[in-house]
Formats: structure tokens, sequence, C-alpha cells
């Protein structure tokens, strides 16, 4: 066996060791959450029998439920505590309880939008059908099939996405309030494990149990009483089981010292945020500008719309202005470089790539595939030319080539891209149609509130695009020590240029 695979192997065997030493120094807590749990569930079943007919009960009624809350609140924080078992700046036990609430309140919002989701998963099917190639309709993208997919998608966005990406946050504000370990917390949303755990903890906690009860039921009635009361223990007891080995699972997972690379580029990419946040504001005022007058141009009558004499002018206001806040922000985040050209080079280089990114689309344009011709527009032409753009930015066409293709060659640099896809234009499209149905009976400037609000998710997208090809920029140079968390010093670059 080699050196690195026994280093591995027994960093694997301490983790395993790891966790079952927590699960045993919270031997109390572990028992608490199983009979605890159970209690507090029997007494909401009860709640729902308590008469209000008095005063006194109306009161009762409204307390239980509070009461029921807390105990839980206490329940979840406590395990959580003894499982991550660190004294260090650790906050006091209602603190950590109360700080619960606000990760509750953000898995139910994600779950009211995968209610709303799954309501239309009928329409949504039956248009993806009816969009889909003629001879592909009744095989591969079937109306069952694209079904099946689209509820299989939005059953583990709400039993494997919204809990792995809240569960590391609550367990550490249940220990530490709300300083809270940002680095430990991104490292461990980075953990393949984590993700591996948290969708078998699903499989095994909320999918196998849904099986116990679709055989029909067949025997005596005593016999079938029995039988119901073993399929709700073990189902009780395999989605508590799950629950705690995650809980465990993440406690140690936060517990580790070591630093992985991905995790350590997100906190780079904040820095890098942080070193051009003037022209992100920048960013944020030319939004506040054109939702503005979206909601005046609403206002004005129909002729002054339609003349063009104000939409002209302000639209290429607004695309100047939004040319030299991307060149001001790209290279304020890449400040760190020796050489760069003055600004008005970098701006005319850049324009180059854009001519060639839109002369490519027009190409494209002429192949009347819709699918392929979605996935080269948004995904392979920007990460081919947004590199170079960006790079013309800081040295006009004197490029740094290989760093440049580099970049370009990296998997971190499409999975960025993918992502910011996803997020930028995807997921804006998707609010906007689930918001539509009842844009009809509201008024104008409602409509135009839900218009312009779900575009916001495409500036945000950008913005932590351009911070990622930074980032990934860096890592190309020879001899880079990683991004500090502080802000980036001051340098000759805001006086517009090198002398």
């Amino acid at each position: 066996m080699s050196e690195s695979a026994a280093v591995s192997n027994q960093a694997g065997t301490s983790e395993w060791s790891d966790l079952l030493r927590r699960l045993t120094l919270s031997a109390g807590w572990v028992a608490a959450q199983c009979w605890a749990t159970l209690l507090i569930i029997l007494a909401g079943i009860a709640w729902t029998r308590l008469p209000d007919k008095y005063a006194w009960q109306v009161g009762i009624t409204l307390l239980v439920p509070l009461v029921l809350l807390a105990a839980f609140l206490v329940l979840e924080a406590g395990a959580m505590r003894k499982l991550v078992h660190d004294e260090q700046d650790r906050a006091g036990l209602i603190h950590g309880a109360l700080t619960l609430l606000v990760w509750i309140a953000i898995v139910g919002l994600a779950w009211v939008l995968l209610d709303i989701c799954d309501d239309r998963t009928i329409s949504w099917s039956g248009y993806l059908n009816s969009r889909a190639p003629v001879h592909l309709r009744a095989t591969l993208f079937s109306f069952v099939h694209i079904q099946l997919w689209i509820t299989t998608l939005i059953w583990i966005f709400r039993w494997i996405v919204a809990p792995a990406k809240v569960l590391p946050h609550a367990v550490a504000s249940a220990q530490w309030g709300w300083r809270l370990p940002w680095r430990k917390s991104l490292r461990l949303l980075l953990d393949w494990r984590w993700w591996i755990a948290v969708a078998v903890a699903a499989l095994v906690g909320v999918l196998l149990p849904q099986h116990f009860f679709t055989a029909e039921p067949s025997g005596t009635v005593s016999h079938q009483v029995w039988a119901v009361s073993i399929k709700l223990a073990g189902a009780y007891l395999l989605a508590i089981a799950s629950w705690v080995l995650v809980l465990a699972w993440a406690a140690v997972l936060l517990g580790l010292e070591t630093q992985f690379a991905a995790a350590e580029l997100i906190v780079s990419l904040f820095g890098y945020l942080r070193s051009s946040k003037k022209w992100i504001a920048g960013w944020a005022g030319w939004i506040a500008v054109s939702w503005l007058f979206d909601f005046v141009a609403d206002a004005l009558p129909e002729r002054l719309r339609s003349s063009g004499w104000i939409i002209a002018p302000f639209a290429i206001a607004m695309m100047t202005a939004a040319f030299v806040l991307q060149m001001g922000m790209i290279r304020a985040m890449t400040r760190q470089e020796e050489k760069w050209v003055r600004p008005v080079w970098g701006a005319l280089s850049a324009l180059v790539w854009l001519a060639a990114a839109v002369g490519l689309w027009l190409l494209r344009s002429l192949w009347h595939h819709e699918i392929a011709g979605w996935v080269i527009d948004w995904i392979i032409i920007p990460a081919l030319l947004i590199p170079l753009a960006a790079a013309s930015a800081r040295w006009s066409l004197k490029l740094p080539w290989r760093r440049v293709f580099s970049v370009m060659y990296s998997w971190l640099w499409w999975v960025g891209v993918i992502v910011a896809v996803i997020v930028g234009v995807g997921l804006p499209d998707l609010i906007k149609a689930v918001v539509t149905g009842g844009k009809s009976t509201q008024t104008a400037w409602v409509n135009t509130f839900w218009d312009d609000v779900p575009d916001l998710l495409t500036f945000v997208a950008w913005i932590l695009l351009m911070g990622w090809y930074a980032v990934l920029m860096a890592r190309t140079k020879p001899h880079v020590e990683a991004m500090p968390d502080s802000p980036l010093p001051e340098t000759g670059d805001s006086a517009g240029g090198n002398a």
C-alpha cells in the first residue's frame, strides 16, 4: 500500500472513530431524540383534539404549539451542541435554540416554493413534451417520462439539496450562535462525503419508509393493526436514526481541520468581491435606475413609449454605463496583477471579443436546433469568450495566452459558467413562469415588479462569475498566494492607469 493511500485510509478510520465517539458521548441526547420527539408528536396530535368552547381552552390551544416548538428547538439545539462537543466560544443554549428558527424558516420557504412547483408539474410536463422533437415525444421525452423527471427533481431538492445546504449552518449556529465559522461551513458544503451522507439519509429515512405502506392490506383486522403499528414504528426509527447520524456526521466534518482546495477557492471568491465592492455598488445603482425607469415608463402615455425619443437615449446611456461598470469591476478584481494597460485600451480590446460573440451568435442563429442552440448561446460561447474579454480589460490584446487557456480548459470554469446560467437564466425564467398565472389580475406596477425582480438573479450570477474568473486566473499565476480575506490594498489603478 502506498503512503498516500495509507494516510487516506487512516484519515477515514479516524473519522469513523470520531463519529462513534461523538454518538457515545451524546448518548443521552440521542436517546432523547427518540422518545422526546415521539412525545412531541403525540402531544401535537392531542392538541388537535383540544376543545375551544371557553376562553381558557382557547388560551391553552394557543399556548400548546408555542410550548411544543420551544421543546423541539431545545431538543435539537442540545443534541447538535453535544455532538459538536466544542466548548470554545460556545453560545448559550437558548441563544443557539432561537437561531434555529431562522434556518427552519428558510427550509419552510424553500418547501413552499417547491410545493408551487409540484402543483405545476402537469402543465410543465405538457409544455416540455410539446417543445420536444417530434420523433422523441412518444419515446424519450414523453409526458410520463418528463413528469417523472420533474417529480424526482423536486423530491431531490426537497429532501437532499435544501437540508444539505441548511443543516451545516444550523448545527454551527446551535453551537456558536451567529458567530458562524463560515470557512468550516463552506468546506462542509463542498465535501462530497457530506452530500453522500445526506442522500443516503434521505433514501433510508424518507423514501424507504414510504414503501412500507404500498402493499395491499390482507389478513384479519388484528393482523392488519399489528402490521401497521410495526410499519409505523419501523418508519419512525429509520427516520430518527437517519436524522441523528446526519447530525453526527455534520459535527465530525465541522471538526476537521483539513482545508479543502474547493473551500479555499470559495473563500478567495469573497475576497475578490470585497476588493471590487465599489463597482458592485455601482451595479446595484444601475439596477435601481433601470427598475425606476421601468416603473416610470409604465405611467407614460402610449405615444411617448412608442416614439422612441425617450427609450432609445436611455437605453444607450444604460448600455454605456453597464460597459464602464463591467470594465471597472474586472480591473478591480485583478488589481494584484503586475502589468496592465490604460482603461480606454482595455475597453476597446474587450469590444473586439464582444463583436466576435455577436458574430458567433448570428452564425449560430442559422442553425435552427432549439436545445443545442441554447447550449451554444448560453454556455459554450460565453465560456470561451468571457476569459478572453476579461483578460483584455487588463492586458489589452497582449494577453497571457497560456494562463487564459488554462482557465478555459479548467473544469472549474465550466462548472461556474453552468451554475451561473442556471441561476441567472433558468431560475428567473422559472420564477416568472410560476407567477405568470396571477399577473392578469394585477396592476401594471405589480406586473413590472414581477418582470424585473427575478432579473436581479442574473446580475448576481454575472458578478459571481466574474469573481470566479478572477479566482481561477490568479491560480494560473506562478507562486501566487491564496487570496486574503481582507480587501486588497488600493493601487494606482483607481487613478486611471499606468503612467
